[in-house]
């Protein structure tokens, strides 16, 4: 393969280490924020935090410190990045911002960024109601995410025939309906009995419509990129879209335990069991991420907390289907904004919009 592929243009350029530290610290730092933001609390400290010999169990969230200092980080990235194009190290530069001046990108990846915060989110906590809800085992809760690559699948094959008849922006579109489809359906159908076949058909139909958004979106991103920037673009581009998943996975997350601690608590305070009790059923359920609820099954004494918790965490995958789908829509609506001129063919001479 080596002697079939031309040797790739080298590009003359220095590395830019405090801009490297920069962006790892900053998006290491968000990534830090956005997931543990649950566990250690988002202002204050509600759970302590050990590394090595240092503890941190009072004060100020250790999430909420890593979260200022990212935007400090990400701010100081970026403002390197503008000072290093206008002095005489330009070369040096990590990203050049003025691709964003090019509508297609700088809309594209707004959009991208939206997608992200839906697309995969709900994925991360459908395995835990698989499991506790409705008692699927870890095996056969992996065998039941399998629909969305058999539907993603289906959707690459599908896309060579439309290649032709639609543009990669429609077919961005087609992909993220098909997504707020399935994401929609999902939360409207759970339940603490839902068929296998109700799950797998939805999830195919959402898997499909990924398949067709995720192969083209890049496309539609990059159409207005010169074909020497078309690296740092794509870079760029993958970013946007892992900072989306993050925020997603971290959003939707904690609106599903959210719901599912507020919930129990308030069923099982409603049906008579003593506030201090109830509050403890449901930091056991919640705290386990939910396998707390087959051991309360197993006891006939306390088969009451386990069928609160399969109802609460159902409630939790409904609010979050809809908050996806939401977020997924959002999506489609701003594709409206990207320049329809991305979806016409490569040897297009039309030039693009620089606003």
């Amino acid at each position: 393969m080596l002697l079939c592929i031309d040797r790739s243009p080298r590009v003359p350029g220095r590395l830019d280490v405090a801009g490297s530290v920069l962006s790892v610290l900053g998006l290491g730092l968000l990534a830090f924020g956005l997931v543990e933001g649950r566990t250690y609390g988002w202002i204050t400290t509600t759970h302590p935090m050990t590394i090595g010999g240092f503890r941190w169990d009072s004060g100020p969230s250790p999430v909420l410190v890593a979260l200022v200092l990212s935007v400090l980080a990400l701010g100081g990235f970026l403002g390197r990045q503008v000072l290093l194009r206008r002095g005489p190290d330009a070369d040096k530069a990590l990203m050049d911002l003025s691709l964003f001046r090019r509508a297609s990108f700088r809309n594209g990846n707004v959009a991208t960024l939206i997608i992200g915060l839906g697309e995969f989110g709900i994925v991360a906590v459908m395995p835990l109601w698989l499991q506790f809800t409705l008692g699927y085992s870890a095996v056969q809760s992996g065998l039941a995410l399998v629909p969305i690559a058999i539907g993603s699948f289906i959707a690459s094959g599908a896309s060579f025939g439309l290649a032709g008849k639609a543009s990669p922006l429609n077919m961005v579109r087609l992909g993220l309906a098909l997504e707020v489809v399935g994401l929609a359906a999902l939360a409207f159908f759970a339940a603490t009995d839902s068929p296998w076949w109700t799950i797998s058909l939805i999830l195919c139909v959402y898997g499909v419509g990924v398949g067709f958004a995720t192969a083209q979106v890049t496309n539609v991103v990059l159409a207005d990129i010169p074909e020497h920037d078309n690296g740092q673009a794509s870079g760029i581009q993958r970013a946007f879209r892992q900072l989306g998943s993050a925020l997603g996975i971290a959003l939707l997350t904690t609106v599903f335990f959210t719901t599912l601690s507020s919930q129990v608590d308030s069923d099982l305070t409603a049906a008579g069991t003593p506030p201090a009790q109830a509050q403890q059923f449901s930091h056991a359920i919640t705290s386990s991420a939910g396998a707390a609820i087959e051991g309360f099954a197993a006891q006939p004494e306390t088969r009451e907390i386990a069928e609160a918790g399969r109802t609460a965490m159902t409630t939790g995958i409904t609010f979050g289907g809809y908050l996806a789908a939401a977020f997924v829509l959002l999506g489609l609506i701003a594709t409206a904004f990207i320049p329809s001129r991305t979806a016409e063919s490569p040897t297009s001479t039309t030039q693009p919009a620089l606003v």
